[in-house]
């Protein structure tokens, strides 16, 4: 079974939106898939989902938080890992990924796509990603 880390911005998008990345939760969900999280993607999630934009409450962020840990590995990071440098945060993916030997990084981040791979984990947009593990055919819009 393929293990994947979702970047925050596609869990958010998941929650909010749906789209590719609401089908690559719904995988999850349905045990096809196996997302790893760590506490540092944890603690990114509860901060980007306190914008203003967003306007959850820490009230409310909770069962957001249950959700994601009753669908995803709990992953302990040991890697200390600076391979992105204009936005170092986004690391945390990198080292989650390494450390619990993840298949794939979900992301919409520029700074991880850019990458492409990182330590043979490839690092793809939600529909890339369907299309390769062929969950959507190739001709698929936006």
């Amino acid at each position: 079974m393929r293990r994947v880390v979702l970047d925050t911005n596609v869990t958010i998008s998941a929650f909010f939106w749906g789209g590719h990345p609401r089908t690559i939760y719904n995988l999850i969900q349905d045990r096809n898939l196996i997302m790893l999280i760590s506490k540092d993607i944890e603690n990114e999630f509860i901060r980007v989902m306190g914008y203003s934009k967003f306007a959850v409450s820490s009230k409310e962020i909770l069962p957001f938080i249950r959700n994601l840990r009753s669908s995803a590995e709990f992953t302990k990071t040991s890697s200390k890992i600076s391979a992105i440098t204009a936005d170092p945060t986004d690391n945390i993916f990198l080292e989650c990924a390494v450390d619990g030997r993840a298949d794939y990084i979900i992301s919409g981040d520029r700074h991880l796509l850019d990458l492409g791979t990182y330590n043979g984990i490839a690092i793809l947009k939600a529909k890339d990603f369907l299309i390769k593990e062929g969950y959507l055919p190739e001709n698929t819009p936006s």
